[in-house]
């Protein structure tokens, strides 16, 4: 029978999902809204804006953190899924194309593969070899593809559900030792990074949420002086850097301060836990080795670009395309061959030309704190150039005070743990080349030390100024091991959906497509949430996913980066409908132009007649313009 000190520990645990339940109707609410009025405007200003949206949502913010006790976690838990979710409604509302979606949702370069790479450990294929390179994230989108029916923008709508719940959690701990004023200042961090990731199928969706509550884990533990909860954490960083590879130094740096602060009296460091830690670090690793082997071919290589970026450190700080450049013969390799070529020939320039490796790392390091949207905050950027400058060196300033917090108590265990991560990332920046990616995208696994480390100088200052009525640090907030319950959860579904998924995929049966002569013919399964239709300027409605108006797809079509890509997709007439998915023939992913009015209702395996498009500028992106529907003839 349970006791009543049982009760009481289950009661705030029930309470807490209640909250979640309730808060969750409001993120949906969010999203399914399609008024005009307040929420619409409100959701695409927090997508891309800063200089007046961002103070007024920290005031909402702070005041909601501020309400004490349940209400408090109703409260504040509610604001931040709101938070997120704004700007996923303002995606879709407004149709905003970027480098790796179109119109808020198909899926182009990289988040293309990792979507079709989905599809195919759906319909039990393996992986691309570009995927293979990180297989966690696309093995954790084909569960929820498996679970929302093939709905990708159900699928993605989760993911950001997911790191909203991760950041609520984190940030949470951070209040309960440093005060709501510091915990705001780093969930807005956070959202600011992502709301530029959120809808997109990009392994960073994943990465942040992960990274996120590894750190939380760590402070809970530090907090609660329990080893298994820190071990815990440091596994859930470990599990982001290998979903989305960035600063990988962070680890031994983490390893060893909190071997440091979990020392017995007496001792210098605790071995056992320096065990732990790295064992649990090695198991990450060996985790990602094995859904490589389980999800690609044998040939399937781990981090196999990195390769390519440690050519361009080596020959002075280039792109980490340079290597194709000066040695294209590299590209008639495969996997691990290629990789181990790129290598050799990286250590060899490193050996022979010291000096070209020292530019480059001077090179990187100049980069991540340069004024370029390549710097370390450049994911702050404002509508104001004024603006932007000053809040960049705000956030300078308090970073260099994160950094004083540390030397002025040497013992403290949560700014000596951010400081100790800043420093990681510091010494992996010139191997994770800040300018191979915009807004620092490559860092998004340890983006909520950007959000500590300046947070830790906020603290500094509130201690200085004694004012009344700022928050203390509060114990009583979240008091149950919540966090510690959501990552178990969120791990058994990132590795264990995988593992279901790739069990039970089914792939087609033998069928063909019966296409006239000079016809090519792909076979796809067309699905809901997977495509956007072109409509008439002369029909009205308001534009929302998945119908825009010509005029305003052609507007959003110039966000793009290929200027090719742009002139024909301004090309392309009304009622037309574009969508990515996987052809069942050859197993090759396609970007899909068809007539709106030729398709079938969704859920639907069809034929399309068409053709390939051969312009070299578009081949890349497996444009396939669809003539026809016809059935699928099994064989």
């Amino acid at each position: 029978m349970m006791t009543n000190k049982s009760i009481q520990k289950i009661g705030p645990i029930l309470l807490q999902l209640l909250f979640l339940g309730i808060s969750a109707a409001v993120f949906a609410l969010i999203l399914l809204n399609r008024s005009p009025n307040f929420l619409r405007p409100l959701s695409m200003s927090l997508r891309t804006g800063f200089g007046l949206v961002i103070p007024l949502t920290a005031v909402v913010l702070y005041l909601a953190f501020r309400i004490p006790k349940r209400a408090g976690d109703l409260f504040s838990m509610a604001a931040t899924l709101a938070l997120f979710a704004l700007p996923l409604a303002g995606f879709w509302a407004s149709g905003q194309s970027q480098s790796t979606t179109l119109s808020g949702l198909i899926p182009l370069s990289d988040a293309a593969s990792y979507y079709n790479d989905s599809l195919r450990i759906l319909a039990g294929q393996n992986i691309s070899h570009f995927s293979a390179m990180r297989p966690i994230f696309p093995g954790f989108l084909s569960f929820l593809m498996a679970v929302t029916d093939h709905n990708l923008m159900f699928s993605l709508a989760i993911i950001t559900a997911i790191a909203a719940i991760a950041a609520y959690y984190s940030v949470r701990e951070v209040q309960r030792t440093h005060g709501a004023e510091v915990a705001v200042f780093v969930l807005l961090i956070i959202f600011i990074y992502y709301r530029h990731h959120s809808g997109t199928s990009m392994s960073e969706t994943l990465g942040v949420p992960l990274g996120t509550l590894g750190i939380g884990l760590i402070w809970r533990g530090m907090q609660k002086r329990s080893q298994p909860l820190a071990v815990f954490g440091l596994f859930m960083s470990t599990l982001a850097l290998n979903t989305r590879p960035g600063t990988m130094f962070i680890l031994p740096f983490m390893v060893l301060w909190l071997a440091w602060i979990f020392r017995k009296d007496g001792k210098y460091i605790s071995v056992g836990f320096l065990l732990w830690g790295m064992g649990v670090i090695v198991l990450g690793f060996a985790l990602n080795s094995f859904y490589i082997r389980l999800l690609a071919e044998p040939s399937g290589t781990a981090f196999s670009n990195f390769s390519w970026a440690l050519y361009g450190l080596a020959s002075g700080g280039n792109s980490y395309t340079h290597v194709f450049e000066k040695h294209p013969e590299v590209f008639l390799l495969k996997d691990p061959e290629q990789s181990r070529a790129i290598y050799r020939l990286a250590i060899d320039l490193i050996i022979h030309s010291p000096n070209l490796f020292m530019q480059g790392v001077l090179h990187n390091w100049a980069m991540f704190f340069s004024q370029s949207w390549y710097s370390a905050f450049s994911f702050l950027e404002s509508e104001n150039g004024i603006i932007y400058m000053s809040t960049r060196w705000i956030i300078y300033s308090l970073c260099l005070l994160g950094f004083l917090k540390w030397l002025l108590k040497p013992g403290d265990p949560y700014s000596g743990l951010v400081a100790l991560a800043a420093l990681g990332i510091l010494v992996s920046v010139p191997f994770v080349p800040p300018s191979d990616a915009y807004r620092v995208r490559l860092y998004a696994a340890s983006i909520v030390i950007f959000g500590l480390l300046p947070g830790m100088g906020l603290s500094l200052i509130i201690t200085r100024l004694k004012f009344g009525l700022l928050s203390r640090p509060n114990l009583e907030v979240q008091d149950s091991h919540i966090s510690a319950a959501f990552s178990m959860l969120l791990v058994v579904m990132v590795l264990g959906g995988t593992l279901l998924v790739r069990g039970s995929g089914q792939p087609l049966p033998a069928v063909d497509v019966m296409c006239p002569a000079g016809n090519e013919k792909i076979a796809i399964r067309f699905d809901a949430g997977s495509s956007i239709n072109i409509v008439r300027e002369n029909k009205v409605f308001l534009d929302w996913m998945p119908d825009f108006h010509h005029g305003l797809f052609k507007r959003n079509s110039h966000s793009l980066a290929d200027t090719t890509l742009i002139n024909y997709l301004k090309s392309l007439a009304p009622q037309t409908t574009i969508l990515s998915s996987l052809d069942h023939l050859t197993n090759r992913q396609a970007l899909i132009v068809i007539s709106t009015d030729l398709l079938p209702a969704p859920g639907t395996d069809i034929g399309l007649c068409g053709t390939w498009e051969k312009d070299p500028g578009l081949q890349r992106y497996d444009v396939f313009f669809a003539d026809d529907v016809v059935r699928l003839v099994e064989q």
